[in-house]
């Protein structure tokens, strides 16, 4: 098989900290501690071990680990079992797993990146 093919995924280690910005176009998996924002063209992966403080952008983003700051996703954000989530989430999908914590607000997006009204004042 080609390179077509393969994925690349790009590895933040548990014993890794970083405090900057990472950015790339690829998929990421981050298991160490950033102190700053992540932008990815890719699918992100925060796992168990994950500490990040700062602004996460990225169209997919499975969260297993711990984040305080702002999240944009364009696609689907899922707060898995165990992860601890202190911020604002924006989104078009969210899913939050049982025995994970959320603490913050969302607000979610319509397909096309804009932000969907609260509803607040409709008439019923």
């Amino acid at each position: 098989m080609g390179q077509e093919g393969q994925t690349i995924l790009n590895l933040l280690s548990e014993s890794v900290i970083v405090e900057g910005d990472v950015q790339t176009t690829k998929d990421i998996r981050i298991d160490g501690t950033l102190v700053g924002t992540v932008q990815t063209g890719g699918r992100l992966i925060l796992g168990t071990a994950s500490r990040v403080t700062g602004g996460v952008n990225s169209p997919n983003i499975d969260i297993y680990g711990t984040v305080e700051g702002e999240i944009v996703s364009s696609g689907t954000v899922v707060l898995r079992k165990n992860s601890i989530v202190k911020g604002t989430i924006t989104t078009v999908t969210m899913i939050v797993e049982a025995g994970a914590t959320f603490n913050g607000e969302s607000r979610m997006m319509s397909g096309k990146n804009e932000v969907l009204p609260s509803g607040r004042g409709e008439k019923k």
